[in-house]
């Protein structure tokens, strides 16, 4: 009779174990499920990063012989803050990073080409009305800056460039360089106008005529009247 009642007394204690650990694993499952739900939740609260939306490049970036300009936005991992640059680039071949600025800067102050003479280009760089055209002759084998100075004018068919070296400086010069023939002259016949007391030098004259065996240079003020030729 004892063995009886132990047997009965065991199989009930079984029994409730069991309903116990049921009822365990469906209060689990059910957590899971809250708990997963909850998680679905929140990741759909995140907000998405901004795309960045970048303006194209203003400007013709093709040069002859298979160079171009490659135009580039990007994160400075030290400042932390967005930039823009120009790079000379030949085929699929990087040559030299010519210029960089922050973004979004206009593009003609990160620079843009002024001419393109086979072997060099004139890089530009413009920093609103009035202000000097600020001016580079780059060689595109290698990037390098052959010449610099202010823009006055140029005439890219015949390959030939005026300039100002060391504009407001003591050592001011007037430079006329003949790209074509590899020559470059000294103007002082335009020093002393009187157009240059109002907007300086470079906004007084330009290159008028441009043949194989001569340049013509005027005044382009109602101030002045100077016309000059320059044997090539």
């Amino acid at each position: 009779m004892r063995k009886q009642t132990f047997a009965v007394a065991l199989f009930l204690i079984l029994i409730s174990c069991a309903k116990k650990k049921s009822e365990g694993i469906a209060a689990s499952n059910e957590q899971k499920a809250i708990t997963k739900s909850l998680n679905l939740k929140q990741a759909n609260k995140v907000k998405k990063p901004a795309i960045l939306e970048i303006e194209p490049y203003d400007f013709d970036t093709i040069l002859k012989n298979d160079f171009h300009l490659s135009y580039r936005v990007y994160k400075d991992t030290i400042e932390n803050e967005m930039l823009q640059s120009l790079t000379l680039v030949k085929g699929n071949k990087d040559i030299k990073q010519i210029s960089e600025t922050s973004f979004p800067m206009l593009h003609k102050n990160l620079g843009y080409i002024g001419g393109d003479f086979g072997k060099t280009f004139l890089f530009v760089q413009s920093f609103g009305s009035g202000n000097p055209h600020e001016i580079q002759l780059i060689e595109k084998e290698n990037g390098n800056v052959i010449t610099e100075g202010t823009l006055v004018d140029s005439n890219e068919k015949e390959k030939v460039l005026l300039y100002i070296k060391n504009e407001h400086e003591k050592e001011e010069k007037l430079i006329l360089l003949d790209i074509k023939n590899n020559k470059e002259k000294i103007i002082t016949d335009f020093n002393d106008l009187k157009c240059t007391h109002t907007g300086g030098l470079r906004d007084c004259i330009v290159i008028d005529t441009v043949t194989k065996i001569e340049i013509i240079i005027k005044t382009d003020s109602e101030q002045d009247n100077v016309t000059k030729k320059y044997y090539r």
